[in-house]
């Protein structure tokens, strides 16, 4: 096993460690148990890389950046889930702010409810500075809901972002029912969403206009190659965020200001 600083956890550092040296087995141990946070991860890169005026997208009700440096936005401020007096009320996709505002754009859980990937990163570029810092928290496909589906492809989020504009893509619809379906605990989590949501799990489009679907499915290898395709830097990969197992993280920085569109045509 080997470690990369861009792709490695603690968890995985623990592992490599107890493999060369099963002997501290005992110690680590006990190290853990004085101190659930040394497994923290992500807080610990916010402040490394969420430096300077910033924006997060849908922080919910348990945002992540620190509010005296933090402008925070939410389309949703009615449902279950919305965000407590975001500064911003708006949808990802169109955000009204100036070009080049926030020294670094944060999200947590998000992307995947936008239809059109490209276009929602398009514009989280728009208002970022050269030089700043897209962060990204993503749920894993392979460790939510969406195991059973399909990953999203490059030649996909590509086709998304030259053809669906504002139309609404009811395209994945019978994916995601055969996908979700396959899981064993799928009746009883259709019942909690019932339940949380008082709609029917298959009314898609009460999903549609309350953002509760995934339209997307990634790995951080997926997301990773689409970053770097539409022309930024990866600073750090991490495949699950210690506190949060269902996420991924991908940091990546803006280079300039060559539109996305001239990269993909």
């Amino acid at each position: 096993m080997s470690i990369s600083p861009l792709h490695a956890t603690n968890l995985e550092i623990i592992a490599y460690l107890l493999s060369r040296h099963p002997e501290l087995r005992a110690h680590i141990q006990n190290i853990l148990d004085e101190s659930a946070s040394t497994l923290s991860l992500i807080q610990p890169l916010i402040k490394k890389y969420c430096q300077g005026s910033g924006l997060e997208i849908g922080g919910g009700k348990n945002p992540y950046c620190n509010p005296a440096n933090t402008k925070f936005l939410d389309k949703f401020i009615d449902n279950k889930d919305a965000s407590i007096n975001p500064d911003i009320v708006s949808d990802a996709s169109s955000i009204p702010v100036s070009d080049e505002t926030f020294d670094y754009v944060f999200s947590s859980h998000v992307l995947e409810h936008m239809q059109d990937t490209i276009g929602t990163l398009e514009e989280w570029l728009r208002v970022l500075k050269i030089g700043g810092i897209l962060f990204l928290l993503l749920p894993h496909g392979d460790r939510t809901l969406d195991k059973h589906r399909i990953k999203t492809s490059l030649s996909h989020h590509i086709q998304d972002y030259r053809s669906l504009g504002n139309l609404p893509d009811n395209s994945h619809n019978e994916e995601i029912r055969e996908g979700w379906s396959k899981n064993e605990d799928f009746e009883i989590l259709s019942i909690q969403y019932k339940e949380e949501w008082g709609a029917d799990v298959w009314d898609f489009d009460f999903r549609h206009k309350n953002g509760v679907i995934h339209f997307h499915v990634w790995t951080q290898d997926e997301m990773t190659r689409l970053l770097q395709h539409i022309g930024l830097n990866i600073l750090w990969v991490c495949e699950i965020a210690d506190e949060r197992p269902d996420t991924f993280i991908v940091v990546a920085r803006k280079k300039d200001r060559t539109p996305i569109s001239e990269i993909l045509y």
